[in-house]
């Protein structure tokens, strides 16, 4: 049977995969630090950003395999029914970024809509096609993720994610050789994906082989798409976050600054902040009772003290924010100047981030994810909101309102994943299902 939490269970849990963040978001840079070596870096780098944006904003949707995998997978036949579930699922965003890129709405797309140039929108077009690849095998990866996050052991994703970054390297070296521009990031993109992709199945595979051939209790399409299809649209909407704000920045005294302040802003928090999210995955997998909820809020007090005092005394102390913002990401001193009260307040961010994650982690536990599509819709309004100030007052410090309206959006939604949270644990029905009562306790 499976054993109460304890904080030192959710701590080996949690840590393998603030390095797995850390990894994948180091991958995306040493694509872009390949592509700016290349003949005609402009080209390549803006084609393969604008694809790559399209892509993922489109086939996020897929990644809910991992939640759905934690709590639906109770034997083999599951694991085979969440496969083809989400196969279907991800034919639908695979078969609009083919269609996009093969046909003239491409060039609407990338050209028109998009503003890039002829060059890029060809470029763009051809890369596109090839990162759509990538939902075939991300949907085992995602399962065999869930396998491992089920069974407690993390660190064989952070093994599978350095995989994958030296599988990367590998490709950047090779594709060049028959591969133009951006076509050689996407390529190496997907292929190292795969890599992972074998890597996770090989080491999970004693988990499927643990499970039974069937289990009392089968999940239907219904309940796997109640479940999921919120968490696909927070997905969807969290990606367009920064281009509804890029929107209103644009339209500030000084929108050249405004919105290359706010990008590189956006890029701190992505670095230090992105493994908060985790916390998601981290309750999901580990509460089963009460009594683990209670280790679970500590737990999440524990990281959000720490990440968002790391920010705090990263940017406050001025010898550790002039190292971190001019020698070590070589920002000009106007810029530096412009993102310094931006990022002194990026701690807040680190708050309502890490509660909201660990909220959204309780709620697919007891499997109520409805609450998570309006939560989405509140963050887009807050973000709205805030965005809309510069409209009646366009001298304002364009990174400190994009700070403001990521902590608003976050804000939002932990007081309204809060407040759902305990209306669920006051129901009569039991809070937390009986997800895998067969899976091992606490080891590592």
């Amino acid at each position: 049977m499976r054993t109460t939490l304890t904080y030192r269970t959710a701590l080996l849990f949690f840590l393998p995969l603030i390095f797995m963040t850390e990894l994948h978001q180091i991958s995306h840079s040493v694509v872009h630090a390949f592509l700016a070596r290349l003949d005609d870096p402009t080209l390549a780098l803006a084609a393969f950003t604008v694809a790559f944006t399209f892509n993922t904003t489109l086939s996020g949707v897929i990644s809910t395999g991992i939640q759905a995998g934690i709590s639906f997978i109770h034997s083999r036949a599951d694991f085979w029914r969440l496969y083809w579930f989400f196969f279907l699922m991800g034919l639908v965003p695979f078969v609009i970024i083919e269609w996009v890129a093969f046909t003239h709405w491409g060039d609407v797309l990338y050209g028109r809509l998009m503003g890039a140039s002829p060059e890029v929108v060809k470029q763009a077009r051809v890369a596109s096609a090839v990162m759509g690849l990538w939902i075939l095998p991300n949907n085992f990866r995602n399962l065999g993720f869930a396998l491992c996050m089920v069974h407690r052991r993390t660190m064989l994703i952070s093994y599978a994610t350095v995989l994958r970054l030296g599988a990367l390297a590998f490709f950047l070296w090779l594709f060049p050789f028959f591969l133009e521009g951006a076509v050689v990031g996407a390529a190496a993109m997907v292929s190292c994906m795969t890599v992972e992709t074998v890597f996770v199945l090989r080491f999970s595979r004693r988990f499927y082989r643990a499970l039974p051939a069937q289990s009392t209790e089968p999940p239907g399409t219904r309940e796997l798409w109640r479940f999921s299809w919120p968490l696909m649209f927070v997905q969807i909407t969290e990606n367009g976050v920064t281009l509804i704000l890029n929107f209103f920045l644009g339209r500030l005294v000084n929108p050249d600054l405004a919105l290359a302040s706010f990008g590189v802003v956006y890029g701190l928090v992505r670095v230090l902040l992105a493994p908060v999210r985790n916390l998601v995955q981290t309750a999901q997998a580990l509460v089963y009772s009460e009594t683990d909820v209670r280790v679970m809020m500590w737990f999440t007090f524990s990281v959000v003290s720490f990440f968002a005092g790391l920010v705090f005394v990263l940017f406050h102390d001025p010898v550790l924010r002039a190292w971190a913002l001019v020698t070590v990401m070589g920002l000009p001193a106007d810029v530096t100047a412009y993102i310094t009260p931006a990022v002194q307040i990026t701690f807040l961010v680190a708050i309502f981030w890490g509660y909201a994650a660990v909220f959204r982690g309780l709620l697919s536990a007891m499997r109520r994810t409805g609450v998570l599509a309006a939560t989405a819709v509140v963050r887009f309004c807050m973000v709205v909101a805030v965005g809309s100030i510069t409209l009646l007052l366009p001298g304002l410090n364009g990174a400190v309102v994009g700070v403001l309206a990521m902590t608003g959006a976050f804000w939002a939604e932990t007081l309204l994943l809060c407040a759902r949270l305990w209306r669920s644990r006051a129901d009569t029905e039991p809070v937390f299902p009986q997800r895998d009562p067969a899976a091992p306790g606490p080891a590592h």
